[in-house]
């Protein structure tokens, strides 16, 4: 008899291979010899192995996943091949497919369909056949059994069903709601269908019909296996119309990507799709697990799935391995029962009449105040919904009364309950929505004891007292119809903030899940709408993925349907709301930008510097009237530190660094406005979003403003950095040759607009005299990307009414399309159109070799730019790693991570995944090898666990060489840090790992860096309290089997160590004073080094926005770029004065922020804050309408710019001071008497 081996990564073949080769080395038909082997893209080539196959005859391997090419497969194929041994790989689904040696195409035939067709009985016959082809002989051998490729199974059947008409007929109501199911043929082969049948019982349950379905995912052609468009016409449709309201895939992997179903399928199919998993461990381990799903299961049951369009459920199964090797899953019942009432909620919405539809909108409200509501980033909340609500209403929705702009809109808003207790009259307390205490409690004691045991440690007995009045808790809100529009709880950290200091995972007040509560099962919503980037619900403590009943975001939002209008840009915080929140979101355009130009002093200075370069060559004897009044403007405008004067040099340098600095100022972009759902851009605002969009190269697609520079001569960027030099044909700067440059490309903008983007537009186009003179090249450039606009751009952006259709259609129980994300002027324009579902990256794959090259230049300027400043490599680097930054950039963050290391990875032929990390040779890298420490966000734990483990992996691989300590310092601390450590009684093994941990982060289940609630509740002395805070919450250690160790020394020691901070920005549509999310996790480490080491780091920021042009800037250049291109800029500020309340919501916001920025990093002056009080508080015009639309927001601005006073952050003029404490008690009044309206 033969040998015969059989190898795979697919424990449930394992485990049936084994079963069936014990049986038959029972019933002696094979020999003792055989065996199976599991192994992994882990497993390691050695000596054992190849004594265990130089005696094999014939392996047959099953590998499912990543490619062939890991270390061991390809040794083991040479082996093989070297050795004339017969092989056939089996590696459907990767780039392979399979490989094969000595068999003929006969027998290859054969051994396809018994692994195919699968089960014992294939399975017992594939043996015997190996066996004979190798051994020869007339034994019969049973031929493959063809059983079904799919069909539909119930748990009371006697049989498969693969007819739909015959199906419905003996187990369907068509009064009655019906479920899908969609699971693994290999689960029915085997008869693993314990979870299955739960699932179907509990459809039933819960008055449904269950069609539940098996399949493969990927078909095989030539054995008959049907693709799944002819599985979802076959069972999930009936005579063309979806035969289900609502369907539950357990398959992982995105259905679409096996290209035998479409997205455009789903779309016409119009069906919800739902994730149900099965995890892919034993229930214990899942249930004690923070994780909830690892890093294998986030990329093929979470990441890939949303390619699909899919909402996020739960699990529904567990692994069970039993003792035989077998494999089940079985069900997790009480999940059972949260994924089917999540299907029924969304089969429900399908059937009900609008008129019926009970809708809650649910806005943020961050700090929770009345001069927030509606916080979101870019969006005009207020005028959405209030469009949203005319929408719904023509659409039949039972809505009573439209607002007649957003001024009404907030009157109605907070002439009731809102979050702002300070203001609360009695009047609003007694007429607002309530959960009675006795209603709370008994939603309470249904939690599991661990829950209890937490809000009683948290928040007291049961209510609680926060929005507690008279043993009732308050839910605030205006009621209008069938629609509830009301603001989201707070969180809880600023009703008790001492709590930042000690309890980061803190649950959410009793207050918090008895609002959910009310909306969800008493006023009995079917459907909520979460408005804008971003709430609490999905950052409330709980495991990362594959949520329990004891996780918060599914206690709170419990199966309600989740609809969620969201910044395209912001990919990271969207996904979380996606994975946590059940959300289907809603992607909408950023804010509208526009090129920030100069103004006041900075337009004089420019003017007179203009004058000044054209007098170095014609009236060089009027150069020092000049100068004087160069020096008296760059004094008026604060510019003495940004562009310092060396008296040592000439004067006409200092002008030109002068001029460059103005020119990059004036050629920033500035956000001019809100985005406000569903409306494409228009008029002037539309040419502005088409030349944002085309100002960089857009794939190859080249950029508009580079191919006029070029029809001039010119590098766009060249003329940027040399703006003083005179372009003599015209005799005009090169500053006002890009303006000019501008002026053109907008004029080629409106020309097609005015022609309404047809192919007519180009040819008025050809008839302007300065395109005449162009170059074929440039004509052929510009051909091009005029195209692209016609074509693609334009009618993209006039889909931007998917927005609002697409959250109605949610609302219906429809299916959205999915969609990718990102920043769409970062030459990214192909993200549009808006209004899908949108999805992130698989994390195998990052950093992508483009996004390498990236991280390579970063690394280099932060080095050359440090030994700039200081005269020597540095040693430690700390860097911030957001999740939605890396999935926008493709990893460059990370990229940049491993290159300072001087580490770069190894990626698999064809998937292009990383497969595995390798040093730089010092003579290749030329430097040091950098120590770098990663601050990482709770998203970036939960959603880039691939990535934690690879970097964790550089550290130590990096540790490891045996180099001189002076060209590594990654091994130069650790052996003095785990010297230490020793010392003081740790093993040298345990000592080692401690030492070399470099990624830091939250606790499991905890989200944030507690800096930004420390600023907002005020509930801070020094520098020291934010270090501490920011060390309590990121002082937990990852790495290896270590998932959050709490550390806090050592990551003191870190933070402690550094002589560089870095957080990288990738984009323009958001900066760094656009959320508090900024400031708290950069702005705290370096607050936590000033307070630690004693001084401050040198911080900068890597602008990758432009990929052509990557730059670095120091943390306080950047501040001073934001802050003069866009937060005093009038065109920033008239833009948000369009948007009334929010417009002014955001304003107070941008002082806040940078107050923020200094309370932890020194980044303001005194005369910027002079800035915000002149254009903000004290301009008539501003404060007149600020006032009228959003006196909260006023208040706010006062209150900010007073405490930064106080605090010893400003010095400000006592005519400042005394001005705006004026203002605060005269807005105070003017509150109380709004208030008084409302009692």
């Amino acid at each position: 008899m033969s040998k015969i081996l059989f190898l795979t990564n697919v424990i449930r073949r394992m485990g049936m291979m084994q079963q069936t080769v014990e049986r038959l080395q029972r019933e002696q038909k094979v020999s003792n010899d055989c065996a199976c082997h599991w192994i992994t893209d882990k497993t390691v080539w050695d000596k054992k192995w190849e004594e265990t196959l130089r005696t094999t005859d014939v392996v047959l391997l099953k590998w499912m996943g990543s490619g062939l090419d890991t270390p061991f497969l390809k040794k083991l194929v040479q082996f093989l091949d070297a050795r004339k041994i017969p092989y056939y790989i089996d590696a459907a689904g990767t780039n392979e497919g399979e490989l094969k040696f000595g068999f003929t195409s006969e027998q290859l035939a054969t051994l396809k369909k018994y692994t195919s067709f699968g089960g014992e009985r294939n399975y017992y016959n594939l043996w015997q056949y190996l066996d004979q082809c190798l051994e020869g002989g007339d034994k019969e051998i049973e031929a493959p059994d063809p059983i079904h490729w799919c069909g539909i199974y119930h748990s009371r059947a006697k049989k498969v069903y693969t007819d739909l008409a015959e199906y419905q007929a003996d187990f369907c109501d068509a009064s009655k709601p019906t479920i899908g199911m969609l699971f693994y043929r290999d689960e029915w082969v085997w008869g693993d269908l314990t979870y299955q049948s739960a699932t179907i019982e509990e459809i039933e349950a819960q008055g449904m019909n269950a069609i539940c379905v098996f399949s493969n995912g990927m078909p095989i052609e030539e054995m008959g296996m049907p693709s799944l468009t002819k599985v979802f016409d076959g069972f999930f449709c009936k005579d063309g119309v979806p035969a289900i309201d609502a369907l539950i895939n357990v398959m992982k992997f995105s259905l679409s990507s096996s290209g035998t179903i479409t997205v455009d399928y789903f779309k016409k199919w119009n069906v919800p799709i739902l994730a149900g998993y099965t995890i892919m461990t034993d229930y214990e381990e899942w249930k004690e697990s923070f994780e909830g799903m690892n890093a294998m299961e986030v990329s093929i049951a979470i990441s890939l799935p949303e390619f699909d369009g899919t909402i996020h459920g739960v699990p529904i199964g567990y692994k069970k391995v039993l003792e035989n090797g077998d494999v089940r899953y079985l069900p997790i019942m009480e999940r059972v029962q949260r994924m089917v009432s999540k299907a029924r909620k969304w089969a429900s919405l399908r059937r009900k009449a609008n008129a019926d539809r009970k809708i809650a909108i649910i806005f943020h409200n961050y700090p929770p105040r009345n001069s927030n509501i509606g916080s979101a980033l870019g969006l005009d909340t207020i005028e959405s919904i209030r469009r949203v609500l005319v929408a719904m209403k023509e659409r039949g929705y039972k809505v009573d009364s439209i607002p007649e702009d957003t001024k009404e809109f907030i009157k109605e808003l907070t002439a009731n309950a809102t979050n702002d207790k300070v203001l609360l009259t009695e009047k609003q307390i007694a007429e607002a929505q309530k959960i009675t205490g006795a209603e709370y409690k008994k939603f309470f004691d249904t939690f599991d004891p661990k829950v209890q045991a937490q809000l009683i440690k948290d928040w007291g007995e049961a209510p609680g007292n926060v929005m507690e009045y008279d043993g009732d808790l308050l839910v605030p809100g205006t009621m209008n119809g069938n629609v509830f529009v009301t603001v989201q709880p707070p969180r809880g950290f600023g009703d008790d903030p001492s709590k930042i200091y000690h309890s980061p995972y803190c649950a959410p007040t009793h207050h918090y899940l008895g609002f959910y509560r009310w909306v969800r099962d008493i006023w009995q919503a079917d459907a909520v709408a979460h408005i804008g980037t971003h709430g609490s619900l999905e950052w409330l403590p709980g495991k990362n993925a594959g949520l329990d009943c004891t996780c918060y975001p599914d206690l709170a939002l419990g199966d309600l349907v989740n609809i969620y209008p969201y910044n395209i840009t912001i990919t990271g915080e969207g996904i979380q709301a996606k994975r946590r929140g059940a959300a289907c979101l809603i992607e909408h355009l950023p804010a509208p930008q526009s090129k920030a130009d100069v103004y006041d002093e900075l337009e004089e200075l420019e003017k007179i510097m203009d004058e000044y370069v054209h007098f170095e060559t014609t009236q060089p004897e009027n150069l020092p009237s000049l100068e004087a009044l160069v020096k008296e403007k760059v004094a008026a405008a604060n510019l003495q530190d940004e562009v310092e004067y060396d008296e040592s040099k000439p004067f006409g340098e200092y002008v030109m660094a002068l001029h460059n600095y103005i020119t990059d100022l004036k050629n920033l972009e500035v956000h001019v406005g809100l985005h406000i759902l569903g409306q494409p851009p228009v008029e002037e605002g539309l040419t502005e979003y088409l030349w944002m969009l085309t100002r960089l190269n857009n794939g190859d697609v080249p950029s508009l403003t580079q191919a006029i520079a070029q029809y001039y001569g010119f590098d766009y960027y060249y003329l940027l950095e040399n703006s003083s030099l005179i372009y003599e044909p015209l005799n005009i700067t090169y500053a006002v040759l890009l303006d000019k440059i501008t002026d053109q490309s907008q004029e080629i903008i409106k020309i097609l607009q005015e022609k309404d983007f047809t192919a007519e537009a180009l040819q008025d186009i050809w008839k302007l005299a300065w395109v005449q003179e162009g170059s074929a090249e440039f004509k052929e450039q510009l051909e091009k990307v005029c195209t692209y606009i016609c074509e693609t751009i334009y009618p993209n952006l006039q889909l931007t009414t998917q927005e609002q259709d697409n959250m109605l259609r949610g609302f219906e129980g429809q299916y959205v399309e999915p969609g990718p994300s990102g920043a769409p002027t970062s030459g990214c324009a192909d993200l549009l159109p808006t209004g899908r579902n949108f999805y992130g990256v698989d994390p195998r794959t990052l950093p992508t070799p483009a996004a390498w090259e990236i991280g390579k230049t970063l690394g280099d300027q932060v080095i050359e730019r440090f030994i700039a400043e200081e005269g020597h490599y540095p040693e430690n680097i700390g860097i911030v790693l957001w999740s939605g930054a890396n999935m926008r950039s493709h990893g460059q963050c990370v990229a940049e991570f491993l290159y300072l290391m001087g580490v770069r990875p190894i990626y698999q032929a064809g998937s292009m995944r990383i497969n595995g990390l390798e040093p730089i040779p010092l003579t290749e890298l030329r430097r040091p090898r950098i120590d770098v420490t990663a601050r990482i966000s709770g998203l970036f734990r939960d959603t880039m666990p691939t990535i934690m483990e690879l970097l964790d992996q550089a550290t130590l691989l990096v540790g490891g060489l045996d180099e001189d300590l002076e060209l590594n310092y990654v091994r130069k601390h650790l052996l003095a840090d785990s010297a230490e450590l020793e010392a003081e009684g740790m093993s040298k093994e345990e000592a080692w790992r401690q030492a070399a941990f470099r990624i830091f982060g939250d606790e499991q289940g905890v989200y944030g860096a507690g800096v930004a609630a420390l600023l907002e509740a005020k509930n801070w002395e020094t520098i020291d309290d934010i270090a501490e805070v920011y060390v309590r919450w990121g002082g937990h250690a990852y790495g290896g089997k270590f998932k959050g160790k709490f550390l806090p020394q050592q990551f003191r020691k870190r933070m402690g160590s550094l002589d560089v901070t870095i957080k990288n920005e990738d984009n323009h549509e958001t900066n760094m004073l656009s959320s508090d999310d900024y400031n708290a996790y950069h702005g705290g480490m370096i607050a936590a080094v000033r307070s630690i080491k004693g001084s401050a780091p040198r911080s900068y920021c890597g602008d990758s926005t432009d990929r052509s042009k990557i730059k670095m800037y120091s943390v306080q250049e950047q501040a001073k770029r934001i802050f003069r291109s866009e937060s005093i800029n009038p065109k920033y500020i008239e833009g948000m004065m369009k948007h009334g309340y929010k417009g002014a919501a955001d304003l107070a916001n941008m002082i806040a922020h940078s107050y923020q920025w200094d309370a932890t990093s020194a980044v303001m002056e005194d005369w910027m804050y002079e800035k915000y009080a002149e254009k903000y508080t004290f301009d008539p015009k501003v404060q007149e309408w600020l006032r009228d639309v959003n006196p909260w927001a006023l208040q706010r601005m006062a209150e900010v710019l007073l405490e930064a006073e106080k605090r010893g952050l400003w010095n400000a003029k006592p005519e400042t001071k005394s001005e705006l404490q004026k203002l605060y008690l005269s807005i105070e009044g003017d509150i109380e008497e709004r208030s008084d309206a409302n009692s």
